[in-house]
């Protein structure tokens, strides 16, 4: 293995122990020493790569807003319509055992403690961008109802799926979380989307796990 192959190696390894670490302690309670013990690196290692904790919460939303993009592209190769491709992204955050998914870890970070105002707003900001993309594609084939405010839909809708995950996370009952967010598309779309496109969709989850 090449030194930039171990360097990269040794990155992933250290988000992949950081995600697990900020989603079951939150970003203030976690430390780097934590990290280092889950990766099994030296700080030396870890300060190799990032410079503060901030430094490595920000990479492990950088690196799960890739994997997010990616799914996205995916799920539009798999569905013409980007309404279904947005009900899908909608149950991509789900509970995972011991951080094992860095999306939903990932995610789970943010939630729990939006550790710096800028970071909170960047992460709600892509989201919002990327629903906004899905409607205006749903607008162009036709998929939503003449009037739509497509900026403030998508606005609502992210807001609605961070409350969802939000309240989850209050109760303790992540399990329920699909529940939750089902009703959140029956309330939504059919408000947005016309009859036909609506009765075309598969609200419920996808059978697919991520």
């Amino acid at each position: 293995m090449s030194p930039g192959d171990q360097a990269r190696g040794t990155r992933e390894v250290l988000l992949t122990a950081a995600a697990a670490v900020f989603a079951r302690d939150g970003y203030v309670r976690a430390t780097v020493e934590d990290v280092c013990r889950r990766a099994g690196v030296t700080k030396g290692a870890l300060y190799g790569h990032f410079d503060s904790k901030h430094a490595l919460a920000t990479a492990v939303l950088d690196r799960q807003a890739t994997v997010w993009r990616r799914r996205r592209d995916h799920l539009l190769r798999v569905h013409a319509s980007p309404l279904q491709v947005l009900v899908d992204l909608g149950y991509s955050v789900r509970r995972e055992p011991d951080g094992a998914h860095p999306t939903s870890s990932a995610h789970r970070m943010l939630f729990q403690y939006p550790m710096c105002d800028e970071l909170a707003e960047r992460e709600v900001e892509r989201w919002t961008g990327a629903v906004h993309g899905l409607l205006r594609a749903a607008a162009a084939r036709r998929e939503l109802r003449d009037g739509v405010d497509q900026r403030r839909c998508a606005e609502g809708m992210v807001t609605s799926l961070v409350g969802v995950h939000i309240a989850s996370m209050a109760m303790d009952d992540f399990q329920d979380v699909s529940r939750r967010v089902a009703q959140l598309w029956r309330t939504w779309l059919p408000a947005v989307a016309t009859p036909g496109a609506c009765a075309a969709l598969r609200l419920e989850p996808p059978e697919v796990r991520w």
